[in-house]
């Protein structure tokens, strides 16, 4: 067993770029079904990065007022998560599923819902965040990452 340095390299370039690219796939079709979510947790983020926005501050604009992050926590039950995880599911079952190996398919549907779940937890934890910082963790996510996360495995 002779380990080739070249064939290596390749390998982890390959590995690179599948990494790379199916995080840039997860990344896009993650928008679809949590878009709002997840810009309002770059604005928050962003203007709590800001050194003019204090986390009280932040709450005091209109666009990320408490009634305002309510109203976007209401729009995400879990029914409505439970929804978008069954479609997203489908379209990457659609994108990746039909490849003429089923076997290195089902490989990389599992592996693109795997990242799908992750990307579910990490915004979680992201509102969850904000919800502590900024709202005093006054407000609640009507989802727990483990029901979501049990959603993928189905």
């Amino acid at each position: 067993t002779h380990s080739n340095v070249v064939l290596e390299e390749w390998k982890e370039r390959a590995e690179h770029e599948f990494h790379t690219h199916s995080s840039h796939y997860v990344e896009a079709v993650i928008r679809r079904p949590l878009g709002k979510w997840l810009e309002f947790l770059e604005s928050t983020e962003t203007l709590l990065k800001s050194n003019e926005a204090s986390p009280t501050n932040v709450a005091s604009k209109p666009s990320h007022s408490r009634s305002t992050a309510k109203k976007l926590l209401a729009q995400f039950d879990l029914k409505e998560v439970r929804k978008g995880v069954e479609t997203l599911k489908k379209r990457i079952e659609k994108h990746f599923g039909d490849a003429d190996e089923p076997n290195s398919s089902s490989g990389l549907v599992e592996h693109v819902l795997h990242e799908s779940s992750s990307r579910y937890g990490v915004a979680h934890d992201r509102m969850q965040a904000i919800i502590d910082t900024v709202y005093d963790g006054e407000l609640k996510i009507d989802w727990r990452k483990d029901e979501v996360a049990a959603l993928f495995k189905r």
